[in-house]
């Protein structure tokens, strides 16, 4: 079982479910929860076209089981792709969830220190923003990632807008984020040179 799955394939709808997660539809829950409906809704979409854009020549870009059946039944892939693709889109998604809330930046529900969670959120904003658009050039990924990444609050992807931050206004917070948008850069390659790149 599982000897001609493409595990590039399976990491590849892991990631892009844990991200349309982690970015989009937990933004579009919090941004619905503040009469925010349209950006929410737009956040959502937004990251969903990224994904597409950039893991949809690896995976196809299910990152839903509903998706993943059909095709399944319609005989357009092997069932043990599909149960590997399942599993790692509900591992994805558990993920997204399970990191975000643990994070969530400068909320009373966070487990961690904010420094230590706004550097978390960096790595991880970085992460998606480096390994996009080393992927897409499309304008509109482009576009759409900048959109995402600032939509969601995990804006800490500019070290150098982040350096001046604490030369100019003396804030030494963001040194947590210039650390973790240096690890996230480093990430994002890795994705982009292991996952993307057949």
């Amino acid at each position: 079982m599982f000897a001609d799955t493409n595990w590039k394939a399976v990491s590849a709808e892991l990631m892009g479910t844990f991200f349309l997660v982690f970015f989009g539809y937990v933004s579009f829950i919090n941004l619905k929860n503040n009469n925010m409906l349209f950006e929410g809704a737009l956040t959502l979409g937004l990251t969903l076209l990224v994904l597409v854009h950039t893991l949809g020549p690896v995976s196809g870009c299910h990152l839903n089981p509903i998706i993943t059946l059909p095709i399944w039944l319609s005989g357009k892939m092997s069932l043990d792709d599909s149960i590997a693709y399942i599993i790692a889109q509900i591992t994805g998604a558990s993920l997204g969830f399970i990191l975000f809330k643990a994070l969530n930046p400068g909320t009373s529900d966070s487990i961690f220190e904010d420094d230590l969670a706004l550097m978390m959120a960096a790595v991880i904003g970085t992460a998606f923003f480096v390994y996009s658009l080393l992927t897409s050039q499309d304008p509109m990924s482009i576009g759409a990632t900048v959109f995402v990444v600032s939509m969601t609050a995990f804006y800490e992807v500019n070290p150098g807008v982040n350096l001046g931050e604490v030369i100019g206004d003396g804030n030494d917070l963001v040194i947590f984020g210039i650390i973790g948008s240096f690890i996230g850069c480093f990430i994002g390659w890795a994705i982009k040179e292991n996952i993307i790149d057949q």
